[in-house]
């Protein structure tokens, strides 16, 4: 029989690491750290070089490393393995490093427009010079789209417009077709878009071009005021001999995100215009 006394319980060794004996337990389940030997009464005994064996399995642990992988390792110990080992985590690290600067860059997105809500002026129209902006747009919605197809179009919208992993700075907006619009048929949206950065893939992105545009911010929903902005719009438009040239863009500012009351909703509306020719 082997000398005890040279030997640590399953008890002593889980102390010393200031771990719970069922992790030993679950290590010699998955063959990871077999006990030396086990005695007539059924108690675990684990040797010094075992104790030491620990030490790199739980320090593995750490790095999220498998069982399966820190068992290979185990069997393949060598310089260049472990380096192989160091730089994967290395990656890993960056690439953890570069997602998480992209939340924070979200977050203080969104933080920024969230500071700007009181600042905004209601209901004055005005007419500015934009620059150009790069607008993820989803499949086009018909006038015979049902309520929950619509549904599902801004759901695959905005799966695509937003990682799984990532915080979503921006809200959509929807596009009205200006003819529609201008015609008094406000309920009729043609897409779904969503503001994004000029990484972000070209393939179903939408360059909105730079130039003139009126814009109006509004409390409540757009359906609640789109008849009474459009006539404040049309009288704007006609006093200052300018023509209609894009589509209407309608952008959540404030939404269900920040208020159930949707009389406090925040939105605005902005289409591209030029001058009459004289």
């Amino acid at each position: 029989m082997e000398n005890e006394k040279n030997y640590f319980t399953a008890g002593e060794l889980a102390s010393l690491y200031g771990i719970p004996k069922q992790t030993l337990l679950y290590y010699d389940k998955n063959e990871l750290l077999i006990p030396a030997f086990v005695n007539k009464n059924g108690y675990r005994y684990y040797s010094v070089s075992q104790y030491l064996v620990l030490e790199i399995i739980l320090n593995m642990r750490k790095l999220n490393i498998s069982v399966h992988d820190i068992k290979l390792y185990l069997e393949n110990r060598s310089d260049e393995n472990f380096g192989k080992i160091l730089q994967d985590k290395i990656k890993e690290c960056n690439e953890l490093i570069d997602d998480t600067q992209k939340v924070k860059n979200s977050l203080e997105l969104s933080l920024a427009t969230l500071e700007k809500i009181p600042k905004i002026r209601l209901n004055q129209i005005e007419l500015s010079f934009q620059q150009s902006k790069i607008l993820l747009l989803s499949p086009p919605i018909t006038k015979t789209t049902q309520i929950k197809d619509r549904v599902k179009t801004l759901a695959h919208h905005n799966q695509a417009a937003f990682s799984k992993k990532h915080f979503k700075e921006f809200t959509t907006g929807w596009i009205i077709d200006k003819d529609d619009f201008f015609a008094k048929k406000f309920n009729r949206s043609i897409q779904y878009f969503t503001p994004v950065s000029h990484s972000f893939s070209k393939k179903h992105c939408y360059t909105r071009p730079e130039g003139f545009y009126i814009s109006i911010f509004f409390e409540g929903t757009y359906y609640q005021k789109a008849s009474s902005i459009y006539l404040r719009l049309e009288d704007f438009i006609k006093r200052n001999h300018l023509i209609v040239v894009g589509d209407i863009y309608v952008f959540p500012i404030k939404n269900h995100w920040l208020t159930e009351d949707t009389k406090s909703y925040i939105n605005q509306i902005s289409f591209q215009v030029e001058y009459q020719n004289e």
